[in-house]
């Protein structure tokens, strides 16, 4: 009868140590990164642009008037008023 215990105890013991080694999640790990490479594929505005090297832009002066405007956006620093003190004497 003790021997049953002891024997039992042992195939409990063996069959929880070697369980820990069958990956339980094969379906999650057999799909890994799938989202990630879905999402880059829908952020991708052309998959094609390697086939037609032509590509849309603008003309010469509204591109040097929008860096010019860009460029004098910086000479300034922007008056960030706390919205907290608004209205209250100074």
């Amino acid at each position: 009868m003790k021997t049953n215990i002891l024997k039992l105890i042992f195939l409990i013991g063996f069959i929880s140590c070697t369980s820990a080694c069958v990956p339980l999640t094969p379906e999650w790990d057999s799909r890994f990164g799938d989202s990630v490479k879905k999402i880059a594929a829908l952020q991708t505005l052309n998959p094609d642009a390697s086939a037609h090297p032509v590509t849309e832009s603008m003309d010469g002066h509204a591109s040097r008037d929008a860096i010019g405007r860009y460029r004098s956006s910086f000479k300034e620093p922007q008056n960030n008023a706390n919205s907290f003190t608004i209205g209250v004497g100074r």
